[in-house]
């Protein structure tokens, strides 16, 4: 939120299943789009996996295409079964 008012900051809401068209020069392609929750991937499974798959891919094109540095951020789930429900940054 402190970036929002930033004229060097763009903040795009995309579905990145969808071809992904910023104009402009990047600097950097953030890729925070998926569901993070058990109960999410259980409903709905088929986008939970698009949006990992077919959405890298499209973010990725994007970065390569305008020459940007490309960060995917993952979901907690990675790190096994937390103790902590939610979990908070320090955890």
């Amino acid at each position: 939120s402190h970036l929002i008012g930033n004229d060097d900051f763009k903040f795009v809401k995309q579905d990145v299943t969808e071809y992904i068209h910023v104009p402009g020069e990047l600097d950097l392609v953030l890729h925070f789009a998926s569901p993070a929750s058990p109960i999410d991937y259980l409903e709905m499974p088929i986008q939970t996996l698009k949006v990992g798959s077919l959405g890298t891919h499209k973010a990725l094109g994007l970065a390569k295409d305008k020459g940007a540095r490309f960060l995917l951020a993952s979901t907690s789930e990675v790190y096994g079964d937390p103790l902590v429900h939610p979990q908070k940054e320090d955890y």
